[in-house]
């Protein structure tokens, strides 16, 4: 049965006062069995587990955003953001293979697609996630951006990545992919929105690679291996405003 000091250590640990655990597990304790004390530090563990991976994932997609959109454009944009917060929540400990699969599936069944012209008025705009899905339409790019942070953020490392231009053959249009390299000289995954499943290039034939980038580098993009390294990305006006926007949202791209 516990006593008043152990009640006490109890709760400090269950409200994550690691400073008063610490002081009163110095404290000569009153006999107690020890399954109870195991319970205890078991109870210690999970909780701060737990309350570091909320920490994380609310940063992730800050819940302020939420009553943003709401205000800014509607209850369903709100909720789509609400929807985004909760699928990076249930991705957190998923394995790098089932974050990719997750992650492109929610974007190109929760995102619709518009071009820039139609939706923004402008030729080319690259949307922040928060605005994509806020607004309920984007277009190749804002898939890829929104694909991209998301997968950072759930610890897919950036030398993984690549947003990749790309013409569509079929199409004959520009358009834009995400890659994943699993090493770095492996056959790369393309996550699209025009097509569900997540396949290595060398089956994309309808693709022909550009160039390709991410927040450490740009290469001319050869879709087999790492390409041609050709400068900084900074240097494209459309990532950098991307980045200040994002950055104001409380997102770090």
């Amino acid at each position: 049965m516990l006593n008043g000091n152990n009640c006490y250590l109890l709760v400090a640990f269950l409200r994550m006062d690691f400073s008063t655990a610490v002081f009163h597990c110095r404290r000569p304790p009153v006999p107690v069995r020890w399954p109870l004390w195991l319970l205890l530090i078991w109870l210690c563990w999970h909780f701060a587990g737990q309350e570091g991976l909320y920490a994380d994932t609310k940063h992730w997609v800050p819940e302020s955003l939420t009553g943003m959109a709401q205000q800014q454009y509607d209850a369903k944009g709100a909720a789509r953001i609400d929807a985004w917060r909760q699928a990076l929540d249930g991705l957190a400990d998923a394995s790098e293979s089932d974050k990719l699969k997750g992650v492109n599936a929610f974007f190109n069944r929760e995102l619709r697609f518009v071009s820039d012209e139609k939706h923004w008025g402008k030729d080319d705009y690259w949307a922040t996630p928060y605005e994509a899905l806020g607004s309920d339409g984007g277009d190749c790019e804002d898939y890829v951006i929104a694909k991209y942070y998301s997968l950072r953020q759930l610890g897919v490392d950036t030398s993984k990545l690549r947003i990749t231009y790309v013409k569509a053959i079929r199409l004959n249009q520009a358009h834009m992919v995400l890659t994943y390299f699993p090493t770095p000289d492996a056959v790369p995954l393309v996550l699209d929105n025009l097509i569900n499943v997540i396949a290595p290039a060398s089956e994309r034939g309808d693709l022909s690679p550009v160039y390709s980038f991410n927040g450490d580098g740009m290469w001319l993009e050869r879709m087999k291996g790492q390409g041609i390294r050709m400068g900084n990305p900074n240097k494209l006006d459309l990532w950098t405003d991307l980045r200040i926007r994002m950055n104001q949202l409380g997102m770090d791209l």
